[in-house]
């Protein structure tokens, strides 16, 4: 527990001591986002033109022309649902991810390309995490660059087995072992909780790849693995061996993560109409903010759990 108490608040004092660094990958993001946002934005505005004027005073939707606009949208403008405003679209991935919601084939280029962005990122970062200070831009990208190919297949072999699961444990608990557990439950309240343990038990198996991702690109930078097969490997005996350690960071971090979004929600739900407009946008990107500031302390606390780790195993003594 001590252990990773303090891999994690150190993780978060590094970051914190950073806000240049939260600053750029905030940019980055942005700037990745802005094409297909565009996309859909002149969609949008082509639908528009043909509407009565706008009342800019007004908080409310036109629901009749957001209905109509989505029966015939396609690629990206089809993603233009309700769900996308505020609070609702963390629920709505959430929702997503557990009940394994297929999502327009179109967000796999969107998806592919931010994956793409963070396994490059992921090298530079997790080589200042190390360093433990600013190691300046050009030291940065021959870092992300040098891990590049090896993180990129990482992320590639972490989906993949994601979606091995989604089609074989996913269709299984939520099919027929469901099926069998709610037609021998009385009421639907134990049906809810059934549904819920096995949401813990499938999602215990998403967060073990996850982690074994992680580790495996934490040792990559950390280790000079250049091997993903190895790389994946040696994380899967980092994360069994210090598995108490590993499993109380990613809660701790978890948890933070819960309260993040639990108070994106209470403002929203208590601010209501008052966190319309411009304060709802600030509200959605100060969630963002914080959403990026927390994925970058959970990357420099598994740097700090490893070197942690790492230190603990070279002080092992072998007894005569």
């Amino acid at each position: 527990m001590s252990r990773a108490a303090s891999a994690f608040f150190g993780g978060l004092w590094m970051v914190m001591r950073a806000p240049g660094l939260v600053a750029g990958i905030t940019v980055l993001t942005l700037a990745m986002a802005a094409p297909f946002g565009l996309i859909v934005g002149l969609q949008i505005q082509e639908s528009l033109a043909t509407q009565p004027p706008i009342d800019l005073g007004s908080s409310e939707i036109d629901g009749e022309w957001w209905m109509e606009f989505r029966e015939h949208a396609s690629g990206l403008a089809a993603t233009f649902t309700p769900t996308i405003i505020g609070f609702a679209a963390p629920l709505d991935n959430l929702s997503s991810l557990l009940d394994g919601s297929p999502r327009p084939l179109i967000l796999v280029i969107p998806v592919a390309a931010f994956g793409l962005l963070w396994a490059l990122l992921w090298g530079g970062l997790l080589h200042r995490f190390q360093a433990g200070r600013r190691v300046g831009l050009r030291p940065f990208w021959t870092a992300a660059w040098r891990a590049f190919p090896t993180n990129v297949a990482i992320g590639a072999i972490a989906a993949l087995v994601n979606l091995l699961l989604f089609l074989t444990v996913h269709a299984v608990l939520f099919g027929p072992v469901y099926g069998a557990l709610a037609a021998r439950t009385a009421t639907e309240r134990d049906a809810f909780f059934e549904r819920v343990l096995l949401y813990v038990l499938f999602g215990s198996l998403i967060a073990t790849v996850s982690l074994i991702a992680d580790y495996a690109r934490v040792h990559v930078a950390c280790a000079g693995l250049r091997s993903a097969r190895q790389a994946v490997i040696a994380s899967a005996r980092f994360v069994r061996r210090h598995a108490l350690a590993v499993l109380t960071l990613y809660l701790l971090t978890g948890a933070v993560f819960v309260t993040l979004v639990a108070g994106y929600g209470i403002i929203e739900m208590v601010g209501a109409t008052r966190v319309a407009g411009w304060r709802g946008v600030a509200l959605g990107q100060a969630y963002i903010i914080g959403r990026l500031a927390l994925r970058l302390t959970f990357g420099a606390s598994e740097v700090r759990l490893f070197e942690r780790a790492a230190d603990d195993a070279d002080q092992v003594q072998p007894q005569i």
